[in-house]
C-alpha cells in the first residue's frame, strides 16, 4: 500500500527553485515525492551519489544497494550526515533532490573514510577535511521499524 502510494503522488520536476536552509545547507527538487515524510526512529531506504569537492566517493545506484537505516540515530550511517539529514526532512518518499552540505555539516574538518561492510564489502570513498558536499539522493522508502 504505502508502494503504491509513494508511486501516484510522485512527480518529476524542472528548473525547481533552489531552497537555502539557514544552516547553509542547499536542495533543489528533482522529483517530489508521494510518500512519508521521514520521522526519527523511521527506517528509511535510500539511493544516493556522493561527490566531495566534485570527486565522487559513494555510489549505492552503481553498487545496486541503497542504504537503509533509522532516520535521525547517531551516529551516522554510511555517507550520512546531518546536513543532509536536515535537507530529508521535508522530503517524501519516492522524491529526489541535490543537495549541497556545508563542510560544518558535512564530515568537519576530520573527514571521513567509508569502509567496505558485511552489508557492502565493495564500498569504498575518502572525504577529506573541509570538504563540500554534494548528494543525490533519493529517499526510496520510509517504513516503521519492526518491534
Amino acid at each position: 500500500m504505502e508502494i503504491a502510494a509513494e508511486k501516484a503522488g510522485t512527480k518529476d520536476v524542472s528548473n525547481s527553485k533552489e531552497v537555502v536552509l539557514p544552516s547553509g545547507v542547499k536542495y533543489q527538487d528533482l522529483r517530489i515525492g508521494g510518500g512519508q515524510q521521514p520521522t526519527k526512529g523511521y527506517l528509511v531506504v535510500v539511493d544516493y551519489t556522493l561527490r566531495a569537492d566534485g570527486e565522487e566517493v559513494e555510489n549505492t545506484r552503481a553498487r545496486g544497494k541503497p542504504i537503509v537505516y533509522l532516520y535521525g540515530s547517531r551516529p551516522f550511517t554510511g555517507g550520512m550526515c546531518a546536513g543532509v539529514e536536515q535537507a530529508m526532512s521535508s522530503m517524501q518518499a519516492g522524491g529526489r533532490r541535490k543537495v549541497i552540505v556545508p563542510p560544518e555539516l558535512g564530515f568537519g574538518d576530520s573527514g571521513i573514510v567509508l569502509r567496505p561492510t558485511e552489508h557492502m564489502p565493495d564500498k569504498q570513498g575518502i572525504v577529506l577535511g573541509g570538504a563540500k558536499l554534494e548528494y543525490d539522493i533519493e529517499l526510496a522508502r520510509v517504513s516503521i521499524p519492526p518491534s
